[in-house]
């Protein structure tokens, strides 16, 4: 992006309170310590902090400019807002405009970062793709994702994440994706959205900016996704496991590097797929990154071998041997969907000791919290999984789902206590909670002190 400030201030309908107009901006940023040379900051007034008060720290780490909602005194040049983050997604609606490339929007109540980047990958074999960073979602990383967009670029892959209602309305107007993805629908933040109807209801706005002959895709194998009707507006594609998927896998086969299975394409073709990482979920993702991909005019064959080179993101189902353990690392977030699928994987390694899952708690759950955890902790004991360490006042319930045989610890510390003293050669343990949980301090102690 290269805009000046005086192009910022008219697309965010603000104006100019000090600094040169031509001033070239070359995109936003909302952490006063991650400023550089041409970054813009955008000052987020939230429930513990006001970005308000960061804005000298900014100038001083190097900001071009920054947004303010007020008149204030700064070492740098300012632009006058109503609404800091408002205007970001004002401007980043407008950048958008300058192109007419496709892009792929995101969404789901799990699984979004993972088939974003399969995607990416996929439609990389084809395209020069820009991607969402990370895990760059919010109403304040999708708009600085779209600010990212530069002309040699040829499709973008952008995740969309929401957590309350109205919110997809906003995203998907700086978006305006061309072609779309569902991964799934959960009960992930259902304590805003109240029933999973409602959620989606607020996820498929994604597709508000979808001509009639463009693709939305769809898990098959979900309750709610299978029966959606467009009722005209675009096309609903299905992907999955199940019969009906119009994007089908079938003959799955699980190895210790990951999995092999078949692609079946609506129009009669197949495809093998090899994909470097386990879990029938893992191969519902890759079927959408293909959908999209043959969409995009990639071929199937250059789509599937990219796919082949696929790493999973930081913390999410991450599997590795630390000393004589597998250790799979999921401890980036938890729902009681994203639960039930790291339970099954940990369920389905083939290993000569113990299994052991290490939850901590789910937050934004609401009314569902109980039921939730108790579920979740009958699950695991439902797969057979050997040992329950139950992390925390909310991984209680999770204990009490699960019956005798529980154990409970206090903090991460007490379960990386309990665990050192259980732990033996082949066994494989999982690491799972929400974000605010912390469980990579679990995860950490575990790659420090190899089991031998």
């Amino acid at each position: 992006m290269k805009l000046t400030l005086f192009e910022i201030a008219g697309l965010a309908g603000g104006r100019i309170l000090r600094g040169d107009p031509g001033a070239v901006v070359t995109n936003f940023f909302t952490d006063s310590r991650c400023a550089g040379p041409g970054l813009m900051f955008v000052p987020i007034r939230g429930e513990n902090n006001d970005g308000h008060d960061f804005i000298g720290s900014a100038f001083r780490n190097g900001a071009a400019a920054s947004f303010t909602d007020h008149p204030m005194e700064a070492e740098g040049p300012l632009v006058l807002v109503e609404d800091c983050r408002a205007a970001l997604q004002r401007a980043a609606e407008k950048y958008r405009e300058r192109f007419s490339l496709p892009i792929l929007g995101i969404t789901g109540s799990v699984g979004k970062t993972t088939a974003k980047e399969m995607a990416a990958l996929a439609i990389g074999a084809g395209h020069k793709v820009w991607k969402t960073p990370g895990n760059a979602n919010s109403q304040v990383g999708v708009p600085i994702t779209v600010c990212g967009l530069e002309p040699e670029h040829t499709a973008a892959v952008v995740e969309m994440g929401v957590s309350m209602p109205g919110e997809m309305e906003r995203i998907a107007r700086v978006v305006k994706p061309t072609c779309g993805i569902i991964t799934t629908i959960g009960t992930s933040h259902i304590e805003f959205m109240k029933t999973r109807e409602n959620i989606m209801a607020e996820k498929v706005k994604l597709a508000d900016y979808l001509k009639s002959d463009a693709p939305l895709f769809v898990s098959g194998d979900n309750d709610l996704l299978s029966s959606l009707d467009s009722r005209g507006r675009y096309r609903i594609v299905t992907f999955g496991l199940s019969e009906g998927c119009m994007w089908r896998g079938t003959d799955l086969e699980t190895d210790s590097g990951g999995q092999s299975f078949l692609c079946r394409t609506p129009d009669g073709r197949t495809q093998s797929v090899r994909l470097p990482a386990p879990g029938s979920h893992m191969a519902c993702d890759a079927l959408a990154a293909l959908a999209a991909a043959d969409w995009l005019g990639v071929p199937l064959p250059d789509a599937a071998r990219a796919l082949a080179g696929y790493i999973p993101p930081k913390m999410r189902q991450v599997i590795s041997q630390e000393g004589g353990v597998l250790l799979i690392d999921d401890s980036y977030n938890a729902s009681p969907d994203s639960m039930r699928s790291a339970l099954g994987l940990l369920a389905g390694q083939e290993i000569s000791g113990q299994r052991f899952a290490v939850l901590a708690g789910m937050r934004e759950l609401g009314d569902y919290t109980q039921q939730g955890h108790l579920e979740t902790g009958a699950y695991a004991k439902e797969l057979g999984i050997d040992t329950l360490i139950a992390v925390g006042g909310l991984g209680e319930i999770i204990a009490e789902g699960y019956g005798p045989g529980a154990i409970c610890a206090k903090d991460n510390a007490q379960a990386w206590e309990l665990l050192r003293e259980l732990l033996r050669p082949g066994d494989a343990v999982l690491v799972k909670g929400s974000r605010g949980m912390k469980t990579e301090e679990i995860v950490e102690k575990i790659k420090e002190n190899h089991i031998c």
